[in-house]
């Protein structure tokens, strides 16, 4: 399946500057430059805040 198929479904691949596709927040800092690829082009963004999403404990039973 090409990539290109998945993109038009919504979804999207954001870089960093040297090119590495972000997977995690830690990987970027304020002020970063990043490379969004759309499904009919790209956005260039500059990093403004940061906000992990809090790691929750499953409840026992």
């Amino acid at each position: 399946m090409s990539p290109l198929a998945t993109l038009a479904r919504g979804y999207s691949v954001t870089s960093a500057s040297d090119g590495k596709v972000l997977k995690q927040t830690k990987q970027v800092k304020t002020g970063d430059l990043l490379t969004t690829r759309l499904n009919d082009g790209w956005v260039e963004s500059e990093v403004r805040t940061i906000t992990p999403v809090k790691k929750t404990r499953a409840k026992k039973k």
